[in-house]
């Protein structure tokens, strides 16, 4: 039976996801976007039939206008009756520093990721919501800081199925750097901090070749470490449609995700269509691997605790303590929506604020 697939958002994620599934589906599957602005979603729907078009891919792409913000997601769910639900759609946005830096986007490169926690948990709750009420079974996937966002879900008791990008990427490039073949097994376990080159002190992303350690992980990545965020966007939306292919292709497949099950971090996994579990090396337990994660996870800026707790780096409790002193020492799962509220009240303060640091940050 063909699936559908929801996808809402209209960034450059959503966008590489839908151009690489014109490209991958070979059923007539159907792929619907969902975001506000009509002109950009007609853009991505061009495109992606366009693609489809020239690889004579029977895929079918439509789009809805939605809001992710005041729309009614149960009713979006109830008229479209989607298989899987991708979020792509956050009140973080990585470019906002190059095209309006201000004291925000100044806030926001010294504060650590985690900090951005509570913008990219908001919709991904909202869409949860209606995906845990609805009728009938849908797969939710975050695209938003799954390494985070998905242990923050899981402690509100909320579903999700697990994220893409940040471990997938990591995985992707190292199959190319040690040039792969199919038939070999690569195993890896990162964090969304290991997108970038970890500061000192800080375990590097590890990795396995058919079951042997591998060594100059860092070495691996630099070619990844060193492209633009826009360009390495675009093979993140690569894995992501491969994932979503083979779950709704029902492949047997390893392969790596971010968040699975609400875990934080990124692990391997088995995935058989809808079905996942952990595939961790030979001499890696999951509760060691669940806590690599969870030290990892503090030198990123944030850590969910399994009761709820929501606890802070010190370079991200700085930064609150400057400007939200009342969070600085972390809140509770079920204090997120007053969390966000005070931080797009400060958002909206900061962005007023202009200062000239676009130079600055491109010397």
């Amino acid at each position: 039976m063909d699936a559908t697939i929801l996808i809402i958002g209209s960034g450059s994620l959503a966008r590489a996801i839908s151009y690489s599934l014109a490209l991958l589906l070979s059923r007539p599957h159907r792929v619907i976007v969902c975001a506000r602005s009509r002109d950009q979603l007609n853009e991505i729907i061009y495109v992606s039939r366009a693609k489809a078009a020239s690889a004579q891919s029977p895929v079918k792409f439509d789009s809805v206008e939605f809001d992710a913000e005041s729309g009614d997601v149960g009713s979006l769910l109830s008229s479209l009756q989607p298989d899987i639900l991708v979020n792509c759609a956050s009140y973080y946005s990585p470019w906002e520093w190059i095209h309006q830096p201000s004291s925000w986007t100044h806030l926001l490169r010294s504060a650590g990721f985690g900090f951005t926690l509570p913008l990219q948990a908001a919709f991904a709750i909202k869409f949860a919501k209606a995906v845990a009420a609805h009728s009938r079974p849908v797969l939710f996937i975050n695209g938003c800081y799954p390494d985070a966002v998905n242990p923050l879900l899981r402690a509100l008791g909320l579903p999700v199925f697990c994220g893409v990008g940040n471990i997938a990427l990591v995985a992707a490039s190292l199959r190319s750097s040690l040039g792969l073949m199919p038939g070999q097994r690569l195993q890896v376990m990162a964090h969304h901090l290991h997108l970038y080159t970890p500061k000192p002190g800080v375990d590097e992303a590890q990795a396995w070749v058919d079951g042997k350690h591998c060594e100059n992980v860092t070495g691996l990545l630099v070619n990844q470490r060193t492209s633009s965020g826009l360009e390495v966007n675009k093979v993140i939306g690569c894995t992501a449609a491969v994932l979503l292919r083979n779950i709704i292709d029902g492949r047997d497949v390893e392969t790596h995700v971010p968040g699975p099950f609400g875990l934080p971090g990124g692990y391997p996994v088995h995935v058989v269509g809808a079905r996942m579990e952990l595939n961790l090396p030979a001499n890696l337990s999951e509760c060691e691997a669940i806590a690599w994660n969870e030290r990892i996870a503090v030198a990123d800026g944030v850590k969910i605790l399994s009761n709820g707790n929501v606890e802070f780096g010190e370079e991200t409790k700085l930064a609150f303590r400057q400007y939200l002193p009342r969070i600085s020492d972390g809140f509770r799962a079920s204090e997120i929506d007053k969390v966000t509220q005070s931080m797009l009240e400060l958002r909206e303060r900061l962005t007023r604020e202009k200062v000239q640091l676009h130079k600055a940050y491109n010397t």
